[in-house]
């Protein structure tokens, strides 16, 4: 069972980083965002669709590494702040890159192929998903501080996502449940 401490940590990260997405952006459906870590990582990659109509659209390509360690660096100094072992939420912020990557180049080629419409415009990255993947990721951490982190966790089932990345992921967020 949660301890007071805990679940009042959880509620005010979450009201602090506020619930609301920006306008014309949907949560992925049925998922209880402030719940638990598997909700946050669906809602996260659910995200990546419109990050791939945003690249797409504008000739970017998937793979940004100046960014991707961008990222992983700022985890590693949120997780030193917050007194947690640095490496597996690293290495969970890692397997979240590669999984967001594959969504999105499942969308492009299913776009590019003809498989499905091609978008024809797509919310800004910068001023409104970015933003929201921000957020969803100082939940997942708020979570992680707190001691939420699942000692299980059942593969994530997203559209674009094979079984094999959906398992990386969902090994490397039971290592964060796991004493370094």
């Amino acid at each position: 069972m949660r301890s007071l401490r805990a679940r009042l940590l959880s509620l005010g990260l979450v009201l602090a980083l506020g619930g609301l997405l920006p306008v014309g952006m949907a949560r992925a459906e049925g998922v209880d965002d402030a719940a638990t870590l598997p909700g946050l990582i669906a809602e996260r990659l659910s995200l990546m669709r419109d990050v791939a109509a945003w690249k797409l659209l504008r000739g970017l390509p998937v793979e940004d590494l100046p960014r991707e360690a961008a990222v992983l660096e700022a985890m590693a100094t949120r997780a030193g702040e917050l007194g947690l072992a640095p490496a597996p939420l690293v290495a969970f912020s890692a397997a979240q890159i590669e999984a967001a990557k594959a969504i999105q180049s499942c969308w492009i080629e299913r776009w590019t192929g003809g498989a499905a419409p091609a978008p024809t415009d797509a919310p800004d990255l910068a001023a409104v998903i970015r933003p929201e993947i921000l957020r969803l990721d100082a939940a997942l951490v708020g979570l992680v501080a707190a001691g939420e982190a699942p000692a299980e966790m059942t593969p994530p089932e997203i559209d674009c996502l094979s079984p094999e990345v959906a398992a990386a992921l969902a090994e490397a967020a039971t290592g964060l449940a796991a004493p370094e």
